[in-house]
Order: structure tokens, then sequence, then C-alpha cells
């Protein structure tokens, strides 16, 4: 079972993502909306952690790390900018 845990990750970012898409934005508060958001993201990096190691494991980590620096980049970017 922990073999899929990669696949299962990835799943549950894009499940969460447009859960909050189509369903929650707009329609709840803003704590709410990050409540969401960071189960949704907590559970799809401890799925990644929780994976066997290998080459997809080694994948999805890597592609939450580049997600986090970019996100981090832009709102960065954006502070910046609105100053």
């Amino acid at each position: 079972m922990r073999k899929y845990f990669g696949i299962l990750s990835i799943i549950i970012l894009i499940l969460t993502i447009l859960i909050m898409q189509f369903f929650v934005a707009g329609k709840v508060s803003g704590p709410t909306d990050m409540l969401i958001l960071m189960i949704g993201v907590g559970l799809a990096i401890l799925t990644a952690l929780l994976s066997e190691k290998g080459r997809l494991k080694t994948i999805v980590l890597s592609l939450y790390a580049v997600l986090a620096v970019v996100f981090i980049s832009v709102s960065i970017i954006f502070a910046v900018a609105h100053m």
C-alpha cells in the first residue's frame, strides 16, 4: 500500500485545489478556506513522506519543494511591489 502513497499524495493535492476552486471559494470565511487548504496540503505532504523510498517519492517531494519556493517568491515579489 505504501507503494502508491506518492500517487495518492498528488491526487490529494489536486482534489484539494479543485475543491477550493469550485466548492469553497467565496462561500465560506477566509480562516475556513485556510484551514481546508492547510489540511489538504498537510495530508498530501504526509502521504508523500510515508511513501516507499524510490524515484516517485523523490519526484513528489521535489515538486512540493519547488511549489513552496515559487509560492514564497511570488509572495515576496507582490509584497515588495505593493509597498
